[in-house]
C-alpha cells in the first residue's frame, strides 16, 4: 500500500531561468541549490555517420548564468562568459566555483581536455582541471573536496580514453585537481560498473549506489564503514540518514519512491512506498533528482520539490 505525500513547492525557478536554459542544477555543502543556465542556444551534440555524439566543446563559446539560492532567495547571481565547454554541473567550491562539463576527449599525453571549469564567484576564469570522462554526479565539501561519480563509458574507456580516469567509478580530487582517493571494492563488494547516485552528506560520510551489485555503500572518512545491497534497481537519487534511506524510484518507476530502514547487522527492510502528489492531489513527475544528505531535491517543470526522510517517517 502506497501512502501519499502531498507537496508545495519548495522554489520557483522560473524568475532566474528567463530565455535561458538550464543545464546544470545542484545542492551545494552550503545546502543552497545552484543552477547553470546556457544563455545561448546550445550546441551539445555532433553526427557522425548517421549517430549522434555528445560534444564537449560547442563551435561557439557560451554563456552561463549561475545562481544559487538559499530558501528561496539569492546569495549569488553572475554571469560567467566566453566558457568553451559545454557545462553539465555545478558546485561550490570553498570561495569559488566549479562548472563541470561531463565528457572529456583524450588525443594524447598531452592533449587532453581539462572539464573542470573554475571561477571566482564575480565570474573571472580562474583555472582547469582534468576531471574525467563520463562524469555522473559530483558534489563538493566544505573544505573542498570535490566527489566525483562516473558513468560506464567514463569507467571502461571511450573518447579516446584507454586507460579512463573514471575506471574505479568514484574519485575525490582537492582543489587542484589531485587525485586523493579511489574507490576500491572491499571482499564483499564488486567493482563499480555505473555509479547511478552519490550523497556527499559531510565531510567525513560519502554514501554512493552502484550497478551491477545495487549496492548502497557508506565511506566513513575513505573507509568502507557499512554496504547494503538494494531491493531497488536503477535508481538515480537517495537521501539518507543513520537508519533510513528514501530511494527514488528504479527503471520502471522513476517517480515512485521507497522508505527503507537500515539495520547494520542486516538487509533493508521495506517501511514504506511513497507517491509525491502537488497540493491539487496530481501525481509530481521529475526531470531531475539528487540527494544531500537527508533531503531530496527534485525538479518538475521549473519548480524544486523537497523530501526529508524525516517527513517521509
Amino acid at each position: 500500500m502506497k501512502r501519499v505525500l502531498k507537496l508545495s513547492p519548495f522554489v520557483s525557478l522560473t524568475p532566474w531561468l528567463g530565455s535561458g536554459k538550464l543545464v546544470g542544477f545542484n545542492v551545494g555543502p552550503d545546502n543552497c541549490i545552484y543552477l547553470a543556465i546556457a544563455q545561448k542556444p546550445l550546441d551539445e551534440r555532433h553526427q557522425i555517420n548517421g549517430a549522434s555524439f555528445a560534444k564537449s566543446v560547442p563551435d561557439q563559446p557560451n554563456s552561463y548564468r549561475v545562481v544559487a539560492l538559499r530558501e528561496g532567495k539569492p546569495v549569488l547571481d553572475t554571469t560567467i562568459e566566453n566558457e568553451r565547454f559545454n557545462i553539465h554541473d555545478i558546485q561550490p567550491l570553498k570561495e569559488e566555483l566549479l562548472l563541470v562539463c561531463g565528457r572529456s576527449v583524450y588525443r594524447s599525453p598531452t592533449d587532453f581536455e581539462k572539464n573542470g571549469r573554475i571561477y571566482s564567484r564575480d565570474g573571472k576564469f580562474a583555472r582547469e582541471i582534468l576531471l574525467g570522462d563520463g562524469i555522473q554526479n559530483v558534489q563538493t565539501t566544505p573544505a573542498g573536496l570535490i566527489w566525483t561519480s562516473f558513468f560506464d563509458e567514463g569507467i571502461f574507456g571511450n573518447r579516446g580514453w584507454s586507460n579512463p580516469i573514471g575506471q574505479s567509478g568514484l574519485v575525490a580530487w582537492d582543489v587542484n585537481g589531485s587525485r586523493v582517493y579511489e574507490f576500491q571494492p572491499t571482499a564483499d563488494l564488486d567493482s563499480i560498473c555505473d555509479c547511478y547516485a552519490l550523497n556527499v552528506a559531510s565531510e567525513e560520510d560519502i554514501w554512493f549506489y552502484y550497478y551491477t551489485q545495487f549496492a548502497l555503500v557508506w565511506l566513513k572518512r575513505g573507509i568502507v564503514k557499512a554496504f547494503w545491497n538494494s531491493p531497488v534497481e536503477g535508481s538515480s537519487a537517495f537521501a539518507i540518514t543513520n537508519n533510513h534511506v528514501l530511494f527514488r524510484g528504479g527503471y520502471e518507476e522513476r517517480d515512485s519512491f521507497e522508505l527503507y530502514s537500515l539495520d547494520y547487522n542486516g538487509p533493508m527492510e521495506l517501511a514504506a512506498k511513497l507517491e509525491l502528489r502537488d497540493v491539487n492531489g496530481c501525481l509530481l513527475k521529475f526531470q531531475r533528482a539528487l540527494g544531500r544528505g537527508s533531503t531530496l531535491y527534485l525538479l518538475s517543470g521549473d519548480a524544486v520539490y523537497c523530501v526529508d526522510v524525516n517527513d517521509a517517517l
